[in-house]
């Protein structure tokens, strides 16, 4: 994961919109307090908020929609930790708010969900 566009709000804020990609796909995040600078590697997975309609995927390919808010995503990914909540989507890590995935959901599988808010840590 890679930054590859940096928009600031608010330089003095070190608010910023983030653009996130693996070189596959991309997704706009929220930062504050950005750190790092257009080119830095991101170790940490980018964090869902407000996530909704978690589900079991019948499609397991790797998916990123974007919907009608600014940072509204709907993704398709692969369960890789359930304990902490991490999806893969190509080469994204994304962590889901609040650990909310349903009890029947098992690691390896395909999972999609909508976020209403990607964040950098």
């Amino acid at each position: 994961m890679r930054i590859n566009k940096i928009d600031w709000i608010s330089e003095e804020a070190l608010e910023a919109e983030v653009i996130v990609t693996d070189g596959t796909f991309k997704v706009i995040c929220f930062a504050q307090p950005l750190t790092y600078q257009e080119g830095s590697e991101l170790s940490e997975p980018i964090c869902c908020f407000d996530t909704t309609n978690i589900v079991r995927s019948d499609d397991n390919k790797y998916k990123v929609e974007k919907l009608a808010g600014y940072f509204s995503y709907y993704l398709t990914g692969r369960l890789i930790d359930r304990i902490n909540g991490i999806v893969r989507v190509g080469g994204l890590l994304f962590e889901l708010e609040g650990k909310m995935l349903p009890g029947d959901i098992k690691e390896g599988e395909f999972i999609s969900f909508c976020c209403e808010r990607l964040d950098l840590v």
